[in-house]
């Protein structure tokens, strides 16, 4: 089983987890976003790039009802929906990014939520950023970004930008068992 993950942070040289998003293959999707009423959302937005706070990143902040929480519940639930799959299908999960900062804010967020010991135990992390960054991905992704619109959700979304992953990783694999098929 393979879950897509994006996750939005601070700026580039001190990178703190704002947001995450998760999706598989199944259609499953998981949103969380730190809340920035709390001291910490505060302090985080305070610090985060230009970027960050003026480029579609924030402005998006709210969209998903019931997202909003510290970053120990962020971690928590991340944490229990990926244990939920794995114990679901019975399965390891491979968790796929295209930035291995993700990956490593996601690790964060559970492990100082108390569940990375039992959620190592069933992930398998993959860069796929060598997957998801052709063209046949780019245009996977522009489409994905245009049907997220009725949703509200647009690139820098974690969420948005999770789906959009997935649909590049799903067009690349299309387009390469096409060529196998063909061959």
């Amino acid at each position: 089983m393979i879950v897509f993950l994006d996750i939005e942070f601070t700026d580039l040289l001190d990178p703190q987890l704002l947001s995450l998003g998760l999706a598989d293959l199944e259609g499953h999707e998981f949103y969380a976003e730190l809340d920035l009423e709390s001291a910490i959302g505060k302090a985080r937005l305070k610090t985060s790039s230009e970027f960050v706070r003026y480029n579609g990143v924030i402005d998006q902040w709210g969209l998903v009802s019931g997202a909003s929480g510290t970053e120990w519940e962020m971690g928590r639930r991340a944490g229990e929906w990926i244990l939920g799959l794995a114990t679901g299908t019975g399965r390891s999960i491979e968790i796929a990014f295209d930035y291995s900062m993700d990956y490593e804010l996601l690790e964060y967020a559970i492990r100082d939520a108390g569940l990375w010991e039992q959620v190592r135990e069933v992930v398998i992390p993959r860069n796929i950023d060598a997957i998801s960054g052709t063209i046949t991905g780019e245009l996977a992704a522009e489409e994905c970004y245009r049907s997220l619109k009725t949703r509200g959700l647009a690139r820098h979304h974690a969420l948005a930008d999770a789906l959009a992953l997935r649909a590049a990783y799903l067009a690349k694999s299309a387009a390469l068992l096409l060529g196998s098929q063909s061959s």
